[in-house]
Formats: C-alpha cells, sequence, structure tokens
C-alpha cells in the first residue's frame, strides 16, 4: 500500500486548489487526490453556461493531466472511497483499493440530495445513460463525449451535479415536450433558464410562497415571477407533492392541493446532501450533515483537515457554525487549509457570497441571509433593483442583491467589519439610498 504525505479525498475546486498550494509551500512531500469522478478537475458552474451553449465542452475543464503530472500531484479518479481509517491512517476504496497517508483533507463535496418520492416508484438512479441521439450540430461544437462510468439520470427525472449528469441531459434537450422543474433554489433557475432557451418553457412546481423564498421577501419573489411569467414558465406555489408515478414512460405527480402534472422530465432544484457515508466509524465529527471544523479547518481528529462543500466551518465574522456550497468559498478553503497542511496554520476568514445572472437579473447573495432576521427591503421597480439587508445586533449580517452587484464588495465589508447601521435604518428602506455612504469601521 503505498502511502503518501498528503492525500486528499475529492477533485473539486477546494480538494485540487489545496493540492496545488501545497506544492507551493513543500516541494517534496508526496500528494495525491482521490475521486469517484472520471474527470479531472471541470468547473461545476460553468455547466449551465455548457447546457445553454454559451461554450463548448472542453471549456468547463480547468486543469489536464498533465498540469498534475508537472506538480507532481498523484490522481486516482473513478475511485470511490468507502471508508476512511483514521486509527491505521488509510482509506479503503469500493475497488478494494488503499491508500496510506500522513495528512489527509476531506473535500468529498456533495450531490443532490434524495428526493424522498423516488422511493417505490420505480425511478431509482440508473449508472447508464439514456440511449439518445447524439446532440446534431453542423460544426460539431456542442456534440457531447459521455463518460458511461457514473450518471446520476433516474428513469424521468435528473439532476445537475456533475458533467455526467450535464452530458445526459445535453442529449435529452432536443427530444423535450413537457419538462417540470422541482424546487426553487440558485440550480432551479438555472433549469428555468436552459429549458427556456430550449424552446420548452417549464412548469415549475415550488413549496414555498414564492421562488427562494428564504433570499427575497414577498416583493423580491414577485419580481422573479412576473419575469417567468413573461417568459412562458408556469410557476405553481405551495404545492407540497404528495405522489409521484411513472405511467407510459411519463412521470406524473400529484400535489396536496389536488393538482395533477404530467412530464417527460423532471429537473430537481431542492439542493445537496454531504459525501459524508465513508467516515462512518472514522472518529471523525459530523454535525448537521458536514465534518467538523475549527476556524482552521482542521477536524477532531489530528492530521485530518476539511474544505469545500464537505465542511461544516467555524465562522469567525458569524461567530457560529456554517456550510457553504459554492464555487469561490471552496476556492478560498482551499487556499487556507492547503497552508494549514504544509505547516502555515491559516485562520479562514471569508464573507461567503454566490452570485446568478438569469434572465436580465444579476442576483447575489452575501454573508448570512437567516430569513429569522430582521430585514430591511429596498425595491426600485422601475429599474428592476432589489436589496433585502438582514441585520443582526445592528450591523449587515448579510444581504440579496438584484441588479446590484456593484454594491456587493461594499456589503461584504460591512460585514466583515460587522460595521454598526443603526443611524441608516431609515435609509435601509429607501430605493434611492447608496448603500456605500455607510462607513466601514475597522
Amino acid at each position: 500500500m503505498k502511502t503518501y504525505d498528503y492525500l486528499i479525498i475529492g477533485n473539486g475546486i477546494a480538494g485540487v486548489t489545496a493540492a496545488e498550494t501545497i506544492r507551493e509551500h513543500d516541494a517534496s512531500g508526496t500528494i495525491a487526490i482521490v475521486s469517484h469522478e472520471p474527470h479531472v478537475l471541470y468547473s461545476r458552474v460553468l455547466l449551465p453556461a455548457y447546457l445553454k451553449k454559451r461554450i463548448p465542452r472542453e471549456k468547463v475543464f480547468l486543469r489536464t493531466q498533465e498540469d498534475f503530472n508537472i506538480r507532481r500531484i498523484d490522481c486516482y479518479l473513478n475511485e470511490a472511497v468507502v471508508f476512511a481509517d483514521t486509527a491505521r491512517k488509510q482509506i479503503d476504496c469500493e475497488s478494494g483499493f488503499s491508500l496510506g497517508y500522513n495528512k489527509l483533507l476531506i473535500a468529498s463535496g456533495g450531490r443532490v440530495r434524495d428526493w424522498e418520492h423516488c422511493n417505490g416508484q420505480g425511478i431509482y438512479p440508473v449508472r447508464t445513460p439514456p440511449t439518445l441521439p447524439e446532440v446534431k450540430k453542423a460544426d460539431g461544437e456542442y456534440n457531447a463525449t459521455i463518460s458511461r462510468s457514473r450518471s446520476a439520470r433516474s428513469n424521468g427525472v435528473y439532476r445537475l451535479q456533475t458533467l455526467d449528469d450535464a452530458d445526459v441531459i445535453l442529449r435529452l434537450l432536443p427530444h423535450l415536450q413537457s419538462p417540470l422543474v422541482i424546487g426553487a433554489s440558485f440550480i432551479g433557475l438555472e433549469f428555468l433558464e436552459i429549458l427556456t432557451l430550449n424552446n420548452t418553457p417549464p412548469k415549475v412546481v415550488v413549496r414555498d410562497t414564492h421562488f427562494l423564498r428564504r433570499l427575497l421577501d414577498r416583493a423580491g419573489g414577485e419580481m422573479l415571477q412576473a419575469r417567468f411569467e413573461m417568459k412562458g414558465i408556469s410557476v405553481e406555489c405551495q404545492q407540497e407533492i404528495v405522489r409521484v408515478f411513472l405511467e407510459e414512460g411519463k412521470v406524473h405527480i400529484k400535489t396536496s392541493l389536488e393538482r395533477d402534472f404530467s412530464s417527460d422530465a423532471v429537473f430537481l432544484g431542492i439542493g445537496i446532501q454531504r459525501n459524508m457515508e465513508f467516515l462512518a466509524g472514522s472518529g471523525v465529527a459530523i454535525n448537521g450533515g458536514g465534518v467538523e471544523t475549527d476556524e482552521y479547518l482542521r477536524t477532531n481528529v489530528e492530521n485530518v483537515f476539511a474544505a469545500g462543500d464537505a465542511a461544516d466551518y467555524m465562522d469567525v465574522i458569524a461567530k457560529k457554525r456554517r456550510m457553504v456550497g459554492n464555487w469561490t468559498h471552496a476556492f478560498l478553503q482551499g487556499k487556507a487549509v492547503g497552508r494549514t497542511m504544509a505547516g502555515k496554520p491559516e485562520l479562514f476568514k471569508s464573507v461567503p457570497a454566490y452570485s446568478i445572472t438569469n434572465f436580465g437579473f444579476q442576483i447575489t447573495a452575501v454573508g448570512e441571509t437567516d430569513d429569522a432576521l430582521e430585514t430591511f427591503v429596498q425595491f426600485d421597480e422601475e429599474r428592476n433593483r432589489y436589496a433585502r439587508f438582514f441585520i443582526k445586533e445592528d450591523h449587515i449580517a448579510g444581504a440579496a442583491l438584484i441588479n446590484k452587484f456593484t454594491d456587493k464588495p461594499h456589503v461584504a465589508r460591512l460585514i466583515e467589519t460587522q460595521s454598526s447601521v443603526r443611524d441608516f435604518r431609515a435609509e435601509l428602506r429607501d430605493p434611492l439610498f447608496d448603500i456605500q455612504k455607510i462607513p466601514i469601521v475597522e
């Protein structure tokens, strides 16, 4: 069994960034990455652009095997880890393959949350992509080479978490007639635009009162819904799904309000769950579905660390534990934990932020957007601008912004410094107020 100085589970942006950062600070240490995926690093945030046919498939990839060879980082792809034995300091893979380590990073990411309605309905996930015609285009720009190793395609139910998922959906798009989107998340928004650009505007079923309810208030939700309706998208809110079944090749859904939906393809935008199963019995503390770490991304087990979607870390700004599932945050955590693992401890301190451009709206979430907090809303209907500020103890803890992206850096600094907004409470409701007039107090 080969033993590495640094072993990383997961080849997403957190794991790869950590490996490259370690190499910057340790020229001789041995480094390996193990991943269940068959691909080298690619951008998950570019998958929607690939499905919208704005970029070709090859532009999704961020590294080549040669990049890892140059940095002397070994990559073991298509190897699913089934157990992390922290007592013996080794990992065991599904194939029977094992590796030892001196330091271990858990950057195993997540997958689309299990949809309870699949259970017993004959629509469990299957491994093999469907037999569909290749996407045809005169110049071949969007023809896809499909990996057949690990697809999360279900009979009529589709997710978008991996490149394989995207490949399957791309082949499906020309054959769609009646798509249905479940869930009011950011990925749900992406599905809406993908399908609308495909000239198959979907129906949408959500359990909340409006889209992105935890981020936007009713006015913000209505602002989005008006745009959806302009695009021919039908939105059904406050609908709990009570039954799902397959019949004559279609997925049929019944809701608590006795509404019936029939679709040839259901797309799930219901959030993710962390890949944690291999940690059962390892002694690594799990908290709220993620790996519990301190502010240095260290777990309770010596020389075991966590970063990215997998980490339930101590946020020194919010003074609470949190899990953040976005690309930039994972990259920054990879940087910080790489330095710490290489013997240069770095406290992780960052205000999480995520942005999406969808149907002409630029939507940004910054910091702690907890719906239980006091909020102040600015709504400029004429200019399609919106801001919702989440207030904790007279400082901004988080914000939701629509078409106000230029405010994001200043808002992030207000959050990071916990600068007081006590004297600006009235202005925080004024759509014409410039948030940058609130001073930063270091």
